[in-house]
């Protein structure tokens, strides 16, 4: 089969939806980042794209219906980022996701994507999980709920090196680092590493981009062969 272009992918969503923090998450370098869809007076992007990934932050709102409504769904992946955000547990967020997917028509998958980020670029240092350890038998659960009271002076000596966690690798990372090392305190930063990068959620929405590329790939090829096989008349 004869090669075709290379796919191409689109990056779509509302302001800060977290456009960016998905595409880098997903180590999508050639990927295309649209201009917002809501930007009032602003014309909505052209989305043609043979991949489009649409990221929605929590609820749907009128833009997202808007525009989800001109998509095939073929070629539309919506993530839902900023999970943590959504519920309590993991399982608040794959609901609503199941949700959007049955609603829309379109396959939607939640991620943190901030934590795959931090999960691809960095590990775990020594610093870290001594801070870590210190705090892990903390069972207070407004101990990881916003940064002002992670940080909060009052709690312990070590408020720098809090703050340093927290830059690091966010309060969902954290919370997830703390949980895991509370059922085993040997871990070590890689096995640790690897929890917080599965509790990120970017893996099923890695796999399912490549399925989808492949795809595209192999139809771009067949719209290649096509046309070289059957070329366009002569005018002469």
């Amino acid at each position: 089969m004869s090669a075709g272009r290379p796919p191409r992918i689109q990056v779509t969503g509302r302001s800060r939806a977290g456009k960016s923090t998905v595409r880098n998450a997903l180590s999508l370098i050639s990927a295309e980042e649209t201009a917002p869809i809501d930007v009032p007076g602003q014309p909505d992007p052209v989305l043609d794209g043979d991949l489009i990934i649409y990221v929605l932050p929590g609820a749907l709102d009128t833009a997202d219906c808007r525009i989800l409504a001109t998509l095939p769904p073929d070629r539309t992946l919506v993530v839902l980022n900023k999970a943590d955000a959504i519920g309590t547990r993991w399982s608040d967020a794959a609901l609503a996701a199941d949700r959007h997917t049955a609603a829309l028509g379109f396959l939607t998958l939640p991620a943190v994507a901030s934590l795959a980020v931090h999960t691809r670029a960095g590990t775990f240092t020594e610093p870290d999980l001594r801070t870590l350890h210190r705090h892990r038998t903390r069972s207070d659960p407004a101990f990881t709920l916003t940064p002002d009271l992670f940080t909060d002076p009052s709690i312990a000596e070590d408020t720098s090196a809090r703050r340093t966690l927290l830059a690091r690798w966010d309060l969902y990372g954290i919370t997830c680092a703390l949980t895991a090392l509370r059922h085993n305190p040997a871990l070590q930063p890689q096995p640790l590493l690897q929890v917080l990068h599965s509790a990120s959620g970017i893996d099923p929405i890695h796999h399912e981009l490549h399925r989808r590329y492949e795809q595209a790939a192999a139809r771009l090829a067949r719209e290649s062969a096509s046309h070289q096989a059957d070329p366009a008349p002569d005018n002469e």
